[in-house]
């Protein structure tokens, strides 16, 4: 079996973290999105794994995961550029998947469960499920005996509350119903057309419905909540650093390199390599890349990416960009803020 991960998109709403890089590769909990995505994937036995990737940078995939070798995989890209639909990127994979079955995983979705279960041999096709309050914003499944009978894509009424995820398990013969789709109204070959054309055509088809919690990453509070779930999940106690009196309570992860003097940092929190952190106190759910400095101040469920410089500043429910600055004047005010690569704010300035 093989993986397709699903690396396009522009990320509009994650403007500006997307302006220079994917959003599929901004870190939460130590990673990026896509990489927990990838490795559920290796999870499963899957060592071939196809990215499909778009206009937004696509050099810095290639340049990040490589050939696939450091995780213990092999990486083949396929180019589609400009995003023209789910299923317009699977059929790009068609020579690299060859008679093989395989998974599609989106890369800006996070799921925290096991996904051997929606691997069902004996169906034609399976989709992951979860159960929502309001399915609106989702393409949803109708369920008849055990079996998706229909696919509605964001429907006006509460027809069904099992949400499609994200993640798909096909046989090769999906790409027969794929070539034979026409763009839909948004000019994209839908995902949902192909697998309603295979029950159409008396295929069957298999469904999981997650348990846990899920996430589409596709705004900053879905990262800050996808960081906080990664790290209450994942989180674990590991000091590679250097620690002056200071304390480290509960799980935190302390990287190589980094030294933490004269502060505080409650887990479950993560520390990237040669991080300094001075006079700060670093709470619960803030995760922090490598090479950020900290100096006199205090972090709270926030997301700091690489390179970051935070002085004299309180900050909660923050993103950082890499290579960005946050420089405060001292006192009690928190600030909830969301900067963008390269970029600098200063209080009063």
């Amino acid at each position: 079996m093989k993986g397709i991960i699903l690396h396009g998109g522009q990320g509009t709403r994650l403007r500006p973290l997307t302006h220079t890089g994917p959003k599929q590769l901004i870190n939460i909990a130590g990673k990026p999105v896509s990489q927990w995505a990838i490795e559920k994937l290796k999870n499963m036995g899957i060592h071939d794994i196809a990215i499909v990737l778009g206009e937004n940078h696509p050099e810095k995939v290639i340049k990040y995961y490589g050939d696939g070798s450091s995780l213990g995989l092999s990486i083949t890209y396929v180019y589609q550029g400009k995003a023209r639909g789910i299923a317009e990127a699977i059929y790009r994979c068609r020579g690299f998947i060859q008679n093989d079955d395989f998974i599609v995983y989106l890369g800006d979705n996070v799921v925290l469960e096991d996904l051997k279960d929606m691997v069902k041999k004996d169906y034609d096709a399976s989709i992951l499920l979860a159960k929502i309050d309001d399915p609106r914003a989702f393409g949803v499944a109708l369920i008849e005996n055990a079996m998706v009978v229909k696919l509605i894509e964001k429907p006006k009424e509460m027809i069904s509350n099992l949400a499609l995820v994200g993640v798909y398990y096909f046989k090769p013969s999906i790409f027969n119903y794929i070539g034979k789709l026409k763009p839909s109204h948004r000019a994209e070959l839908e995902i949902t057309e192909a697998i309603q054309s295979l029950i159409d055509n008396g295929k069957r088809i298999g469904f999981s419905i997650i348990d846990g919690w899920w996430k589409d990453t596709g705004n900053p509070s879905d990262l800050l909540e996808a960081n906080m779930k990664f790290l209450d999940y994942f989180g674990y106690n590991s000091n590679h650093g250097v620690v002056d009196n200071s304390k480290l309570l509960g799980r935190v992860f302390l990287g190589n390199a980094s030294t933490v003097k004269n502060s505080t940092i409650i887990g479950p929190a993560y520390i990237g390599d040669s991080v300094m952190i001075e006079n700060s106190k670093i709470e619960p759910y803030t995760s922090i890349g490598n090479g950020t400095k900290i100096m006199n101040s205090n972090i709270s469920f926030s997301l700091i990416l690489e390179n970051s410089y935070i002085e004299n500043i309180t900050l909660t429910e923050t993103i950082m960009g890499d290579n960005s600055k946050a420089i405060g004047e001292g006192g009690n005010n928190k600030f909830k803020l969301v900067i963008g690569e390269n970029s600098t704010v200063m209080k009063g300035v």
